[in-house]
């Protein structure tokens, strides 16, 4: 999808920053100049996430995270540039024509042809061919409501049924090879990707149908299970099956519950807990987790009792920590979700859910089991690799008490012992200080150069006077001083959020991020800059005059000539130095 310049600032000049951000961050509340509220992109307890209407940026002091508005919504969204411009029209209510190129002429195509692929093989289900799939799903448990509500099909149990019928409706066969419906023989002949399996049509939260899922109905065929590959409409990281549903139940009961399987999902709906999703794959990812914290406060990850499942949970409790939203896990003793409901009731199973615990006490529990008959010291330090992880430290205190009592240990040694393994990690307690990050001279003041012209963008006229030349050898100074150059030369000013459209992820954007947190005022900017200016020819100055002077040691018959260069170098120094010392401001290097 191609965006005009015309265009992009277009919708820039409509979508209002705090507008839109509080969308989706219902806790933003003004505060002096400023929006002020929780972060949705990590978890915190106090506000730190800041939108700024003058600057038209945000920036959050906890995660670091910031940009324009455009940033804003592709890391919500979890979206490309494009169609964050693309959004930003739509929650505006601006009406834009974009031209299409060829791939996003293949996104709507392969839409198209998963919505044609999903009706065929509903049909198919419920033909008389489709006896297979009926009786297995309805042996199952699942009710003809249910298999109509979720849309599952059966694909015919032929090498081209499918292939021909697209071939006959003049299908691009090049796209519906790429969304995975076929594929070719050795021949050369296109064929059936899916053949006498069940269907689970994936779902997109706004309801497209953006993939399938394949179930074989005999025991012969394997794989079990066979999915539609990955396209420009389908990720696995950022789709949940069944959040189109289930998202009205989720804000509702502010709770979603997590399964492992289609049918996991599709039994709970179908007794009535209608806030329940599943990943496409054993663990929640990182852009699941964002989603459904947007959506609800708490996270049930519901798993069935065999190992997998748990760890499944155990991978996913690692990311689910950065987020605003409770996270518990429970694990049933027996059979999968849709098995236990139907075996026992929706009350029996919510017993379970409302039980679940808390990510470390899971863990904490899980891992004793999991090492039941072995040495309790050596149980320990296993589980001292949890308790380091939790943040407050009277929440620490808690746990190593615990764990003592598990394991029948002296609390006191364990606290003890805590210590040492903290010391032997060299891990720095969460109360103290980060480390630091230490970079050369030149480096760092191109970097104080790039900060100050985005704090004061009304001297980045002198600056790129001065240094449009000028080699810098730090890659993310040169790049966003290059794109300064850019933006000042086509509108003869500078806007700092414009910055972050060349951006959206990398060195440069943490160091962006890192520079607009800067809340220093500095009372004459220019000043500021002249004394940058003048240590960096200072410090350029030195250098040469260090060259120098080991060539001088290492010269014979041009020692004259480097003693001249050296002379004009040192003339130079002092009259800079003069002038700044007069002004009160050098900075020596070094």
């Amino acid at each position: 999808m191609r965006i005009s310049k015309e265009i992009i600032e277009h919708v820039r000049e409509r979508a209002r920053i705090e507008d839109i951000a509080q969308k989706y961050v219902p806790s933003l509340k003004k505060r002096g100049r400023n929006y002020v509220g929780l972060c949705p992109f990590h978890k915190e307890k106090t506000p730190s996430f800041s939108v700024s209407p003058e600057k038209q940026i945000f920036y959050c002091f906890g995660c670091h995270s910031g940009g324009n508005v455009f940033t804003f919504l592709s890391k919500i969204e979890n979206i490309p540039f494009h169609e964050s411009v693309k959004r930003a029209a739509d929650i505006c209510g601006v009406h834009i024509e974009f031209d299409t190129d060829k791939t996003s002429g293949s996104v709507e195509t392969i839409r198209r042809l998963n919505q044609y692929a999903m009706n065929y093989y509903c049909n198919y289900f419920y033909s008389s061919e489709g006896r297979a799939g009926r009786e297995y799903i309805f042996n199952r448990g699942v009710n003809e409501e249910s298999a109509k509500k979720f849309k599952i099909g059966m694909s015919p149990d032929s090498w081209d049924k499918l292939a021909s019928a697209l071939v006959k409706n003049r299908t691009d066969m090049d796209v519906a090879e790429k969304a995975g419906l076929v594929g070719k023989s050795k021949t050369g002949n296109y064929i059936d990707k899916f053949r006498n399996r069940l269907m689970f049509p994936i779902f997109d939260r706004t309801g497209n149908v953006v993939a399938f899922g394949g179930r074989s109905v005999n025991s012969e065929q394997q794989p079990k299970y066979l999915n539609s590959p990955e396209s420009e409409v389908f990720q696995k990281r950022n789709v949940l099956y069944g959040l189109n549903f289930a998202m009205d139940e989720i804000r509702q009961m502010d709770r979603a519950i997590v399964v492992e399987g289609y049918l996991d999902v599709i039994g709970c709906h179908q007794y009535g807990i209608k806030n329940v999703v599943a990943p496409l794959g054993t663990a929640l990812t990182e852009n699941h987790i964002r989603q459904l914290s947007r959506l609800c406060n708490e996270i049930i990850m519901l798993f069935d009792s065999d190992s997998a499942g748990v760890n499944a949970s155990l991978r996913s409790i690692e990311i689910s920590e950065s987020f605003n939203v409770d996270i518990r896990v429970a694990a049933l003793p027996d059979k999968d979700p849709f098995d236990f409901v139907m075996n026992h009731d929706v009350r029996e199973l919510m017993i379970h859910i409302d039980k679940a615990l808390k990510p470390a006490d899971f863990r904490i529990i899980n891992t004793i089991e999991a090492n039941r008959g072995k040495n309790p010291v050596s149980i320990l330090k296993i589980l001292f690799g949890i308790i380091e992880n939790i943040e407050l430290l009277s929440e620490r205190d808690i746990y190593l008490k615990k764990v003592s009592e598990l394991l029948k240990l002296d609390e006191n040694s364990v606290r003890g012992d805590f210590s040492t393994y903290l010391k032997t990690r060299n891990v720095v307690d969460r109360t103290g200080t980060p480390g630091v990050v230490y970079l050369d001279y030149e480096t760092k003041i191109f970097r104080d150069l790039i900060t100050l012209v985005l704090k004061y963008p009304e001297i980045a006229g002198d600056v790129i006077i001065d240094f449009s030349g000028e080699s810098i050898d730090d890659q993310v100074a040169a790049e966003i001083f290059g794109v300064i150059c850019r933006l000042y030369q086509d509108e003869n000013e500078l806007k700092i959020h414009k910055i972050f459209d060349f951006f959206p992820d990398g060195l440069e954007m943490d160091f962006l991020n890192s520079a607009i947190q800067n809340e220093t005022s500095i009372e004459d900017p220019k000043a500021a800059y002249t004394e940058i200016y003048v240590n960096l020819k200072l410090h350029k100055i030195n250098k040469k005059i260090t060259d120098y002077a080991e060539k001088i040691k290492a010269s014979g018959s041009d020692r004259l000539e480097y003693l001249a260069e050296l002379e004009i170098l040192r003339r130079e120094k002092e009259k800079l130095t003069s002038y700044m010392y007069n002004r009160g401001s050098v900075r020596r290097d070094g």
